[in-house]
């Protein structure tokens, strides 16, 4: 296994390249894959590599790291990697715009709550507008994950001020000095202000199951391939090694190498460690159904380009 920086392009020079028969890589057996570095959203894929699921399975994986979802998504289309983690925002318009892109599992449940400063004065999310909400990018899965919660409740999102700062280390000092009143966060990365004793009380849930709305069906992780690599003879065996990692954050037995791998992989303080796994082993379904891709593809529609759910039917690899 190697790891190393990505080096993408704009989704738009992507799909150019793909639409001239650009980018491709070669058929020996090795598999790339695009991931977010020291994120969750990568975490089945980190699994499969350290508990050698990949290795059992035959594959010679190589990690790529990508800086967000136009990159990581970017890089498939061009042919740098074959397959990528995604999220519903990229890949969503990606098929709308003609590439064969298939998903396949583990899916993962949304995992973002947004959590307030203690001098925010904010408790519930009718409290957002006329606040400023720190977000790794504009325009990303964060960003449209609020706007979604603010139409649910019939708020305007104009009234909300998105300040962009990533990585996550960039928005501590934001909060510690008083210049943002929320976060988009991660479980993980929460308990990383935590750590820098700056606590933040997260005012949605990211559970699933005891949510409502976006919180209950939204996608946080869409793994991703093309239809080419579907083809290949290493698509079966990555399902397989990807259907064992899910199994694996399933499996209450794993909780203490659960939670090293995430001190290790994406710095998620040791203290912190295990309360933080324990919100991820619910996440990852293997199987999800065709309604709540609907969902999804609703609600990334709703916020871009307003196409109709017909235009991405659920195609899954596995």
């Amino acid at each position: 296994m190697k790891l190393r920086p990505f080096v993408g392009t704009a989704v738009a020079t992507a799909l150019l390249l793909s639409a001239c028969g650009g980018g491709g890589r070669p058929n020996d057996g090795s598999v790339a894959i695009g991931v977010y570095p020291a994120s969750a959203l990568s975490l089945p894929v980190y699994v499969a590599l350290q508990q050698g699921m990949f290795d059992k399975e035959g594959l010679d994986v190589e990690l790529i790291d990508g800086k967000n979802g136009p990159e990581l998504i970017s890089g498939l289309i061009g042919g740098t990697t074959d397959l990528a983690v995604g999220a519903p925002g990229t890949v969503v318009p990606a098929i709308e715009q003609g590439q064969r892109l298939r998903p396949l599992s583990p899916y993962g449940s949304i995992d973002l709550a947004i959590a307030v400063t203690k001098d925010s004065g904010i408790t519930t999310v009718e409290d957002l507008p006329g606040k400023r909400i720190a977000i790794p990018s504009r325009g990303g899965a964060a960003e449209q994950f609020v706007n979604q919660l603010l139409a649910e409740r019939n708020i305007d999102a104009s009234t909300v001020q998105f300040i962009a700062a990533a990585p996550t280390a960039s928005q501590i000092p934001l909060a510690r000095k008083g210049d943002i009143d929320a976060a988009v966060l991660t479980a993980a990365s929460q308990a990383v202000f935590d750590a820098q004793g700056i606590p933040m009380t997260p005012i949605t849930s990211v559970n699933p199951v005891g949510s409502d709305g976006v919180s209950s069906y939204g996608l946080g992780t869409v793994l991703v391939t093309t239809a080419t690599f579907a083809e290949s003879d290493a698509a079966a065996p990555v399902c397989a090694a990807l259907a064992a990692a899910a199994g694996w954050i399933a499996d209450p037995a794993n909780e203490q190498a659960g939670a090293q791998l995430l001190t290790e992989r994406m710095n998620v303080p040791a203290d912190k460690a295990t309360e933080v796994w324990a919100s991820q082993k619910n996440l990852w379904p293997v199987e999800i159904s065709a309604h709540r891709w609907t969902q999804n593809v609703t609600w990334v529609n709703n916020q871009t380009s307003g196409k109709s759910d017909a235009d991405v039917p659920f195609d899954p690899l596995c």
